[in-house]
């Protein structure tokens, strides 16, 4: 026998805020040999990392990134030359933290043969666990209050729920440096400022990005004939 059901979506909104900002950072060298290369960027590489710990970035919000050596095809004619690249990958739950060590980072890049690239990665978002089990308990009520209309105007009424998928969530981009909803962005040589304190960097902080995430359920409802009585 063919079951008979009214298969719906329901939906609800789930508003989810910034707990992790995560940058990539680029440290390159140019050197005129190899070896000078890898000396070089090898040593700026563990001072930005000592640099990042002195100024409140934990050892376990600092991860390796790999590292790339190559020799850029316009060299070759004029001049030999090495370029060596580390990858250092944060991960920081405060932003004024992160931004703060990573203009510390700068005095070390003043050699015109070292190079620092900054690029904001897409951050970490979540909600409180007991809001994430509203919005989809709210999604399913959703579902349901669509298949009670259709029921309503079909004549029939709705017994059991027979089938039950999550469809992947869609979250709106947030705006913020990794999170444009475009190319990832934010290529940077410095960051922020001073101010007229030197030993205060000008950072006001604000709340952090917030996205909106729809959750989303394919919902099929078993249905049964309306009883005579219940039609008066």
């Amino acid at each position: 026998m063919t079951e008979s059901y009214i298969e719906v979506t329901g939906e609800s909104s789930l508003i989810e805020q910034v707990t992790t900002y995560r940058a990539d950072l680029s440290i390159s060298v140019r050197a005129t040999t190899t070896d000078n290369a890898i000396t070089e960027a090898g040593a700026l590489r563990d001072d930005c990392i000592r640099v990042l710990k002195s100024s409140g970035i934990a050892p376990d919000e600092m991860s390796e990134g790999g590292n790339a050596i190559w020799q850029p095809w316009f060299w070759k004619k004029n001049k030999p030359g090495q370029e060596r690249t580390f990858k250092i990958l944060l991960a920081c739950a405060e932003a004024k933290r992160l931004y703060v060590a990573l203009d510390a980072l700068q005095p070390i890049f003043e050699h015109q043969r070292y190079t620092l690239s900054v690029s904001m990665r897409p951050p970490q978002f979540d909600a409180p666990e007991a809001e994430r089990a509203a919005a989809h308990a709210a999604a399913i009520a959703n579902a349901r209050n669509a298949a009670n209309i259709i029921a309503t105007e079909a004549g029939v009424r709705l017994t059991f729920v027979s089938q039950v998928e999550a469809l992947e969530t869609q979250s709106e981009h947030s705006g913020a440096f990794g999170d444009q909803g475009w190319a990832r962005a934010g290529i940077m040589r410095r960051m922020g400022g001073a101010s007229d304190d030197d030993s205060e960097p000008a950072y006001l902080e604000l709340e952090g990005a917030r996205r909106v995430s729809m959750l989303r359920y394919r919902v099929r409802f078993g249905i049964a004939a309306v009883a005579p009585a219940d039609r008066a």
